[in-house]
């Protein structure tokens, strides 16, 4: 029964890895969405940050820095898809392996809203 789970598990995390690329694209664009409203919306700037900074609580981030105009939050990244790929082509090993990657090796997405910026939603580099 294990063998036909492992057999099915690789190509499952690989269609669930691109799946997921596609939704972070989505998600970020709805970030991007909400925060436009935000910059439009007749709020003094701290209210608008405070309701910016909610909806990126809401969705798992944590604040890294905070000013009246700028917020810079970050975010691990689970991805089920590559941990679904480790484990098939390695078995249980991939498993080990991939949550001392998690744990250790992979850096948390930084995502920076400026709201006086062109681009009010920004991917930041580590």
């Amino acid at each position: 029964m294990s063998t036909i789970i492992m057999m099915f598990i690789l190509p499952l995390g690989i269609a669930v890895y691109f799946w997921d690329r596609r939704n972070y694209a989505q998600n970020l664009q709805v970030f991007r969405d909400y925060s436009m409203l935000m910059r439009h919306a007749d709020f003094s700037e701290n209210e608008k940050m405070d309701r910016i900074d909610e909806m990126f609580y809401q969705n798992g981030y944590t604040r890294i820095e905070r000013t009246a105009v700028r917020l810079v939050v970050e975010k691990k990244h689970f991805n089920i898809g590559v941990l679904f790929i480790a484990v098939g082509a390695l078995t249980y090993f991939g498993l080990f392996l991939y949550l001392l990657y998690y744990r250790f090796f992979l850096k948390p997405r930084r995502l920076v809203v400026d709201l006086n910026g062109e681009e009010i939603v920004r991917e930041e580099k580590n």
